[in-house]
């Protein structure tokens, strides 16, 4: 366990690929649970073994086994520099993060209604269109779910219209928040791997999720 030193400074970030992990469903899941405690907190977590054991909810031998677990498969990281976090309403920091995790700049966020709740690149109506093209693909999941994730075992909801390349031309990205879902709609090739998809993530589960 060197990847962290308890005589040492560090701060608890979680990293795209952690907050990927916390929202591609809703299956019960210790690292998930962890995870999403990470993604809803509105304040810098100094590293500890009290607070590690805390957020998971176990004794501290299984709960640091977890975490070490967490930090080996690169869902979170120990930063002597505390985290960014992204404060006030979701209208204003979304359109910015949204704008980042595209290669054309064109990139939407909507609910499980097919309620737009924020958009960057698209006009009025393309936004309104897609969002509830995003909801309908919802109900399509679901109503083949058991072929999918059981008799396929596919991970995750997100679906794709590709060229003849195989490449992304638009991308439908599901996330689970608890009990709700949204869909990311991104053009283009996505780039899920900046901090601006963790901040999106961080910043519905500060707002949605329900313990």
């Amino acid at each position: 366990m060197g990847d962290y030193n308890q005589d040492s400074i560090r701060y608890i970030a979680i990293t795209p690929s952690g907050a990927y992990f916390a929202t591609l469903n809703s299956a019960p899941d210790d690292a998930r649970a962890m995870l999403l405690q990470l993604l809803s907190t509105d304040f810098e977590l100094l590293y500890s073994l009290e607070l590690v054991a805390e957020l998971a909810d176990l004794d501290e031998t299984q709960a640091m086994g977890l975490f070490q677990q967490l930090l080996d498969r690169g869902f979170v990281a120990l930063s002597e520099t505390p985290p960014e976090i992204k404060r006030g309403p979701l209208e204003d920091i979304l359109p910015d993060l949204l704008q980042q995790i595209s290669d054309s700049g064109k990139a939407l966020l909507a609910d499980d209604q097919g309620f737009c709740l924020s958009s960057t690149g698209y006009s009025a109506e393309q936004s309104e269109t897609l969002a509830a093209l995003a909801a309908d693909l919802l109900s399509l999941q679901e109503r083949h779910k058991h072929i999918l994730t059981s008799d396929l075992e596919l991970a995750g909801d997100s679906w794709g219209i590709m060229n003849a390349a195989g490449q992304s031309q638009l991308g439908f990205w599901v996330i689970y928040i608890g009990h709700q879902r949204f869909t990311l709609v991104i053009s283009d090739m996505p780039k899920l791997n900046q901090q601006a998809f963790a901040e999106i993530l961080a910043s519905l589960a500060r707002r949605y999720l329900d313990y």
